[in-house]
C-alpha cells in the first residue's frame, strides 16, 4: 500500500510525458508583401500579406492564425534594398487549440539594448 502513492505519481508523471506540445513561433520575418514564421522545431510557415492581412496559414503543419498590421512601410520599399528592411508593423499569431497569443512589433529591437532579441516575441 505504501507504493500506491508512488504508482500514481510516476503514472501521472509518464502521462505528461506522453502529451506532444505543438512548438512554438520563435522568430519572424516580415516584408511588405510576405510574413514567415520560423518555429522552434526548425519548421516555418508562409502568408502572402499583401493579398491576405490576416487569416490562417495554408499548407503549413502549425495550425495558425496570424494578424498583420503594417502602420509605414520601409523607407526603402519597392527598391531592390527592400528584403534587407523590415516595415513598421505589428504581428498577432494566435493557436486557435488553445488560444494562445504572440505579438512581435517591427522593426525588431537590438538585443543589446535589453530589449527581446531579433524576432522574439514580446508579451503582452
Amino acid at each position: 500500500m505504501r507504493l500506491f502513492p508512488v504508482f500514481l505519481a510516476l503514472a501521472g508523471l509518464a502521462g505528461c510525458a506522453a502529451l506532444s506540445y505543438p512548438p512554438e513561433p520563435g522568430r519572424v520575418s516580415l516584408s511588405t508583401e510576405r510574413l514567415t514564421v520560423h518555429f522552434v522545431d526548425g519548421s516555418s510557415c508562409s502568408a502572402d500579406i499583401a493579398r491576405e492581412p490576416s487569416g490562417r496559414f495554408a499548407d503549413c503543419g502549425q495550425v495558425m492564425d496570424y494578424a498583420v498590421d503594417i502602420q509605414r512601410p520601409s523607407f526603402v520599399a519597392g527598391t531592390p534594398l527592400e528584403p534587407l528592411f523590415e516595415p513598421y508593423g505589428t504581428i498577432t499569431l494566435i493557436r486557435p487549440a488553445d488560444g494562445r497569443r504572440w505579438f512581435w512589433r517591427t522593426p525588431q529591437e537590438d538585443r543589446t539594448a535589453g530589449n527581446p532579441g531579433p524576432g522574439q516575441a514580446r508579451p503582452r
